[in-house]
């Protein structure tokens, strides 16, 4: 089989909520290339880490008390040491898994930067908010609309400085005014958020 139609089935078989499923995996891949189109990256690193990214957040995978993206570096090696992974190649793909957070400081290859930076803007915009409200009582965090309200608020107001490329920054500020749109027409007609 495929290397790429094996991460594919990996991922179908996890468990995982849409929100961080395959598509988000092909979002987040297809807008690292788009964002780094000046550069040559390893397409078989930024690949294996697009679509490995989220795997210790997946039911199958999830280790409770477990920060998610050390959770998902220690699944990715094993999977792909399994799957016969170029041992050259391997480390690149480490560094993008555990330095995929928004909260993590960018990894020290290019293919780790653009992972970050495309996961991050993948919680901005239109597409952030139907992720967002996808997981209402779905996720520890997000029980309510409101959680998923303040976590739009909180994600447009802070994602953004999280990005570094000057693509990736142009593109948050984008989808950071769609957020705010959003935010200000539900707020007009739900009374304030009294009626949401």
């Amino acid at each position: 089989m495929d290397f790429r139609q094996e991460l594919i089935q990996i991922i179908d078989k996890s468990g995982a909520h849409p929100a961080w499923g395959v598509k988000h995996c092909f979002r987040v891949y297809h807008l690292a290339k788009e964002l780094s189109n000046h550069l040559t990256l390893d397409d078989e690193v930024l690949y294996a880490a697009a679509m490995l990214h989220d795997t210790g957040k997946y039911p199958v995978y999830a280790l409770k008390n477990i920060d998610h993206a050390l959770r998902s570096k220690g699944v990715t090696g094993n999977l792909l040491q399994q799957m016969m992974f170029s041992p050259i190649k391997l480390p690149k793909v480490l560094d993008a898994v555990e330095n995929h957070m928004y909260y993590s400081e960018p990894g020290r290859c290019d293919e780790a930067v653009y992972l970050r930076e495309s996961d991050i803007l993948d919680n901005l915009g239109n597409i952030g908010l139907m992720r967002l409200f996808s997981l209402v009582g779905q996720d520890e965090l997000i029980q309510t609309p409101e959680n998923a309200i303040d976590r739009a608020r909180l994600f447009a107001d802070a994602l953004p400085d999280k990005v570094s490329t000057k693509a990736g920054k142009r593109l948050a500020v984008k989808r950071r005014e769609e957020t705010l749109r959003f935010l200000a027409g539900i707020k007009r007609q739900t009374a304030e958020y009294a009626w949401l």
